[in-house]
């Protein structure tokens, strides 16, 4: 079957999606809007576009030329912009919409992987495999201000990271991608705008509950040597002899580093909702708790959260409503070595060779292994008797036993936000609303590290424990006040928007260390003649990796301390007109003046 599709102007559709419903047998429409599909007779045939009535015709021998109609309800839609809300009939800006339905029945933790694939030129890439990691968000692409990452807007408040809403909990998301759309915000869109609306209650009253539970593996890795082929390289290359197989290699062992470092693991998420809502007003409350561990054997990697909504709003009188949108999150997190050259747990899976086992029972050591153990007990292990291999083949190459790497250091971090903003809405006479909003983020971020003493190899060793701390806690808020008036004469119509914020942001952080140290003495010449290596601390026992028990030659380092303001005056203001519904005009301008300095506490 072929045929060609065009709209109610009969102008020929381009890239209209052609499919045999439930199968991946499909076309698109060429520049003049032709297709040719190989069909059965009588099959349903699917057409749809963005912006259209989807239709479904069953299939005849021959020519099938179909009109696909707009979809007026879609073009009456209302969408956030810049403190108000448009319809999308009459938007001058590129903005695109993800609603609540698209998030649903998604294996998504972050709000930012909503966009992926709902929003046409908008990239989210993955730069960590990590839990709870952070995806990249470009909308405009590559900038050159230092920072590519868009403007995040939560409820009408400036926010530097969204990780704490539940995608559940969203109602809605709008990208401004275009300088136009974005203007409103001034400079500070540069790289695009994100518009988060949370959820309002509904209904008489509902009580939802949502479950998830997600099975994870490790996707397509790089095939690697099993440990014939191994040895077989080696030899025909001249690198090793087989005197060296002999004596190392039993002769049985052939280690699958990926099987041993990787595991299937879960993530279970779980959300109540409780709401209710009348034409006087709406509570929404929410509870939401993630626990996702990461594929490395062990718990290593692991990320929970546990978040809560808080919306309300109520009509003290038919011309002023108060309400309050809030978040609360609470987190902890824990991660290994990735995405560097040198001690990324995954490029030593794939560089170890297939000859070295991942344990070996301390009282039966291969020979290096026995040799090394003599000289350094600090040797890991997996605390039963085992140590971890040391191979003998890939001498002091930057790949270790992942075992090793996984446990010879670690960082675990915690804290909370809360986050929200209380508004006054004040409707004095017919199409005006004066808006006075008060925003705020409070925030506390604390980081525990341990990097305990060890010995590998020559190039991979520890001497001392190193421990280090930090604490960080942000106070963000923000006051808007701003009117929007809309007023029509005839088949002329505005919408004006003014308004005006001030906000302050105060960073106050503090960070340390105490680690031990080596004690050398050199000859005349600066060779080292006698080394003496200070743990730092009483005990080598995760029991005492703390500051209390660092000794007191310890070396100290502590920076921070010091609170940092910025503050920040805006005036914005938009101007919008259309002429019937066809000519439409959008003027936006921006004002800001910032600080910056530190003040005492």
């Amino acid at each position: 079957m072929n045929g060609r599709v065009t709209d109610d102007l009969n102008e020929p559709m381009i890239g209209v999606s052609i499919v045999e419903k439930g199968t991946t047998n499909g076309v698109i429409t060429d520049m003049d809007g032709n297709y040719s599909l190989s069909v059965k007779e009588g099959a349903t045939i699917i057409y749809s576009y963005i912006g259209y009535l989807t239709q479904e015709k069953k299939a005849v021998a021959g020519v099938m030329n179909v009109t696909l109609k707009e979809d007026t309800k879609t073009l009456d839609e209302v969408v956030v912009v810049g403190y108000g809300v448009q319809k999308k009939s009459s938007l001058t800006g590129a903005v695109s919409s993800v609603k609540s339905e698209d998030m649903e029945a998604r294996t998504i933790t972050r709000a930012e992987q909503a966009l992926q694939g709902k929003t046409a030129g908008v990239q989210v890439l993955s730069a960590s495999a990590k839990p709870g990691a952070s995806p990249q968000v470009r909308i405009r692409g590559i900038s050159s201000n230092g920072s590519c990452d868009p403007l995040y807007v939560v409820d009408g408040r400036i926010a530097s990271d969204i990780g704490g809403i539940d995608p559940n909990d969203i109602e809605s998301m709008e990208v401004l991608k275009d300088g136009a759309s974005a203007a409103i915000y001034g400079a500070a869109a540069g790289n695009g705008v994100v518009l988060i609306t949370t959820k309002k209650g509904k209904g008489n009253g509902k009580i939802t509950y949502d479950f998830q539970y997600t099975a994870q593996s490790l996707g397509k890795v790089p095939e690697v040597m099993n440990a014939a082929q191994y040895k077989e390289f080696f030899l025909e290359n001249k690198k090793l002899t087989q005197s060296a197989f002999d004596t190392y290699w039993d002769g049985k062992t052939d280690t699958d580093w990926i099987d041993e470092a990787f595991e299937s693991s879960s993530m279970v998420r779980h959300n109540v909702t409780f709401q209710g809502g009348s034409d006087k007003g709406s509570f929404y409350l929410s509870l939401s708790h993630l626990n996702n561990d990461g594929m490395i054997v062990g718990d290593a990697d692991t990320y929970e959260r546990l978040t809560g909504m808080i919306n309300a709003s109520w009509k003290i009188k038919p011309w002023l409503e108060v309400g309050t949108n809030n978040q609360i999150e609470h987190y902890k997190t824990q991660s290994v070595a990735e995405g560097n050259e040198y001690g990324s747990m995954m490029l030593s899976v794939l560089q170890l060779d297939p000859l070295t086992k991942p344990l070996y029972p301390i009282d039966d050591l291969p020979l290096n292994m026995a040799t090394i153990y003599k000289d350094h007990k600090n040797m890991l292990g997996d605390g039963n008797g085992n140590l971890y291999g040391v191979s003998a083949f890939t001498g002091n190459a930057e790949a270790i036993n992942p075992f090793a790497m996984r446990d010879n250091s670690y960082t675990k971090n915690r804290g909370f936000n809360i986050n929200g903003s209380t508004y006054l809405n004040f409707m004095p006479i017919k199409g005006l609303t004066v808006t006075s909003r008060l925003s705020y983020h409070l925030a506390s971020t604390s980081s525990y590290g341990v990097g305990q003493s060890y010995y590998y190899t020559d190039k991979a060793k520890r001497d001392w424990v190193e421990v280090s701390a930090s604490d960080y806690s942000p106070t963000y808020y923000q006051w808007e006040n701003f009117l929007n008036y809309t007023r029509s004469f005839g088949k002329h119509n505005t919408t004006l928007m003014l308004g005006t914020s001030y906000s302050q942001n105060r960073s106050y952080g503090v960070s340390g260390s105490k680690k031990g140290y080596n004690e050398d003495t050199t000859d005349m010449w600066g060779n080292v003649i006698n080394r003496v290596s200070h743990l730092g601390f009483l005990q080598n026992d995760p029991n005492f990796f703390y500051f209390a028990y660092a000794t007191s030659d310890a070396v100290k380092d502590i920076s921070g301390g010091e609170p940092t303001y910025t503050r920040k005056l805006s005036y914005f203001g938009r101007l919008n007109y259309d002429y019937a519904g066809k000519y439409m005009a959008q003027f936006s301008l921006r004002a800001d003046a910032a600080d910056l300095g530190a003040v005492e506490i």
